[in-house]
């Protein structure tokens, strides 16, 4: 190894070597570390990317939902067997919902879709709380128990609306609207639809497409009793566990008391699985072009070999044999190849330090 590093010294990076060969060294370094760059920053981003998009998720959605057939009302829901096992757990914050597909009409008259879900004070106040912190800095406040708490204890007919959704519609604090059951598009004309208005209370921000896009929060129990028949409407248990990767043997228990369980990995698959593949996209194309850029160490091997005919013929007639100069000439790239990659992944991880840190 040692005649290896002075073969590399002397004839690639010296004056003796030539300035083609000193060039084209360099510029091949200089590729193969760009290129370990580029996938240690692409893959330290889109890794940094999933973090985000889960801890958001997990701050809105439910660890576990469970769903058992035939019950339709919130006593019937809590006297099932699944309801008193999950309830006596400690460790578990279990809270029943409820799910509504509404249409929603503002006072200027603009329809649009949304799902209305009905949570408890106590999951309303620990979606806000979670949402804002992650959304907030990891040293930042996320502002005063007082204000949270004033916002999740929603009255009969208030309401929280998703951010995107009340900018296409034109809502604001304040205002208030009309819910609609989707039903009442089929009904004849001249036949009263059942609705209701709420007052919008707050606006709430997730940075999920599908929250705040299409979500009205309201309290469980509280409002949109006149869709209690709706066919859209939907009734069910979420559970929220200390650790929400652990939800196998929990969902395993559920489904054998006979009743229909989901976690946030299973409702989210689509999702994950198009963030995993844009991932690996990402870095196998980085690494084609890392790879590729490493071709040109060949280049200056070539020319090294072309050059040097006499030196190395000096060296094999002292005794190195032809298997020994092409693993001299291996080891030349090796080292070529090391200091292009340690280069890469120095001035990569100070790339992601910096962009972290801002």
């Amino acid at each position: 190894m040692n005649l290896a590093w002075d073969f590399f010294k002397h004839y690639l990076l010296s004056r003796r070597a030539g300035s083609l060969i000193r060039t084209v060294a360099w510029l091949s370094i200089a590729g193969v570390a760009i290129g370990v760059m580029s996938l240690v920053i692409v893959i330290g981003i889109m890794n940094g990317f999933n973090d985000s998009i889960r801890k958001r998720m997990l701050a809105v959605e439910p660890h576990l939902v469970a769903r058992v057939a035939g019950s339709r009302t919130v006593d019937a829901l809590k006297a099932t067997p699944v309801f008193k096992k999950l309830s006596a757990d400690s460790s578990l914050q279990t809270d029943v919902f409820e799910n509504q597909d509404v249409i929603v009409r503002t006072v200027d008259g603009l329809f649009g879709g949304a799902v209305a879900r009905g949570v408890e004070p106590k999951t309303l106040l620990y979606i806000l709380r979670e949402t804002r912190k992650a959304l907030a800095p990891a040293d930042s406040d996320v502002g005063p128990a007082e204000v949270l708490e004033e916002s999740a204890n929603l009255g009969p007919g208030e309401v929280i609306v998703g951010i995107d959704l009340a900018r296409s519609l034109g809502i604001f604090e304040g205002d208030k609207i009309t819910l609609i059951a989707p039903e009442a598009l089929l009904l004849p004309p001249g036949e009263a639809p059942p609705f209701e208005r709420a007052l919008v209370k707050s606006l709430i921000t997730t940075n999920i497409a599908d929250i705040d896009a299409k979500m009205i929060y309201y309290g469980q129990g509280k409002s949109l009793a006149a869709f209690r028949l709706s066919p859209s409407r939907e009734i069910g248990v979420e559970v929220r566990m200390p650790d929400p990767e652990d939800f196998s043997s929990l969902k395993g228990e559920i489904e054998a008391l006979g009743a229909k369980s989901e976690s946030w990995v299973d409702r989210n698959s689509s999702l994950f699985f198009a963030l995993k593949m844009e991932k690996l996209a990402m870095g196998v194309f980085l690494s084609l072009a890392a790879l590729i850029a490493s071709f040109s160490i060949v280049t200056v091997l070539v020319l090294l070999l072309t050059q040097k005919r006499k030196d190395i013929g000096l060296l094999m007639s002292l005794g190195l044999s032809p298997k020994q100069t092409r693993g001299l000439f291996v080891r030349v790239g090796l080292i070529l190849s090391m200091i292009g990659i340690g280069g890469g992944l120095v001035l990569g991880i100070v790339f992601c330090l910096v962009i972290n840190s801002v």
